[in-house]
């Protein structure tokens, strides 16, 4: 992305270039060694199915059905403990799924829908990182899964309303609490930045009839007032 961006500065605001490149004092050897490093980046994903593996190895590890253990009252670290779990395929948080939120142009439906069907059921929402359930949300509001979005929505809201981890007394979870947000404008009201502007594409909560939020653009404040999309 950092390349990309230098080539479309030199070609589009040379001028901007040229004082950015003295500011930041890059040279074109650097320039190069980024490029390297590119080249030799690990990526793991199947041409055919588009399935991201976790890291190398990660499906040689053992494979555990977690939803044959609910309802649990114990972590998986607590069950087969820390060595033990760190040799499962269970995750602390959809990392795979982090990274077709966050870079949306990597993926097609397809692709999207392979990983999450993959990792969804492989990360432990039950007792797993308090950041987890708010990507889930967005991620399944992605694929068409109300249900699911709600379940992981009101998972992440229960971390403090509810001190369902017993450790709210330390503090708010405060990437939790932001990520809530996110659930709601980039999930549930599907909001996008497109080549025409921002569009949503809401997902809403069958019980829920509306969904009003601001955000700021450029200094500019739009207001969006969503509802459910109807079919006919």
């Amino acid at each position: 992305m950092a390349i990309t961006l230098i080539h479309w500065l030199k070609q589009k605001h040379p001028t901007a270039y040229r004082q950015y490149h003295k500011k930041l004092k890059l040279s074109a050897s650097e320039i190069v060694d980024w490029q390297a490093k590119i080249d030799t980046i690990y990526f793991a994903i199947d041409p055919v199915s588009g399935l991201i593996e976790q890291f190398e190895g990660y499906y040689q590890r053992k494979d555990v059905n977690l939803a044959a253990l609910e309802p649990r009252a114990q972590s998986i670290q607590s069950l087969f403990g820390i060595e033990g779990a760190g040799q499962t395929q269970v995750l602390k948080q959809p990392d795979v799924l982090m990274l077709l939120y966050l870079l949306p142009e990597l993926c097609t439906e397809k692709t999207l829908r392979t990983n999450y069907d993959y990792y969804a059921p492989r990360t432990d929402h039950t007792f797993g990182s308090s950041l987890g359930p708010s990507i889930q949300a967005i991620m399944a509001c992605r694929v068409g899964d109300t249900a699911a979005a709600y379940d992981h929505f009101m998972r992440a809201a229960r971390a403090d309303l509810f001190d369902v981890r017993g450790n709210a007394g330390d503090g708010i979870h405060g990437a939790s609490a932001g990520g809530l947000w996110q659930a709601v404008v980039f999930g549930f009201a599907g909001l996008k930045k497109t080549e025409a502007g921002w569009q949503t594409t809401p997902c809403l909560p069958p019980t829920w009839t509306r969904l009003a939020f601001k955000i700021m653009d450029q200094g500019q404040t739009l207001e969006f007032n969503v509802t459910p999309q109807r079919e006919g």
